[in-house]
């Protein structure tokens, strides 16, 4: 699968949405099934260092400045187990940002715990 089929517009944000209890919500949506392949993990970092400069973006900050944040990345089905593990490895520098890292799989939040 191309990786524009899995992760869309790797320079656009997929969904930003605000919640009712005052967060800020970016969706990272993954289609199908993400391969564990070298190009992929690439994408996949590539789309989340877009949505963490983007909250760091002037037109951002004005907007949302002091909201808490959520980068939740939605994978329709389970991933390759490598994927798993570079998101296992994100929260940390997901972090430095000021922005907190979910991820969905199959519409249920799941916690990935970094071996």
């Amino acid at each position: 699968m191309a990786i524009e089929n899995m992760f869309g517009d790797l320079d656009k944000i997929d969904i930003l949405a605000e919640t009712k209890t005052g967060e800020v919500v970016m969706v990272l949506v993954c289609n199908g099934f993400i391969d564990g392949s070298p190009e992929t993990q690439k994408a996949l970092l590539d789309k989340i260092e877009g949505y963490l400069n983007h909250t760091q973006s002037e037109e951002f900050q004005k907007e949302y400045s002091g909201w808490p944040v959520i980068l939740r990345v939605t994978l329709g089905r389970k991933p390759d187990e490598r994927i798993l593990a570079l998101l296992s490895k994100c929260p940390a520098w997901v972090a430095d940002y000021g922005v907190k890292l979910e991820i969905e799989i199959g519409g249920k939040q799941v916690r990935i715990v970094e071996n």
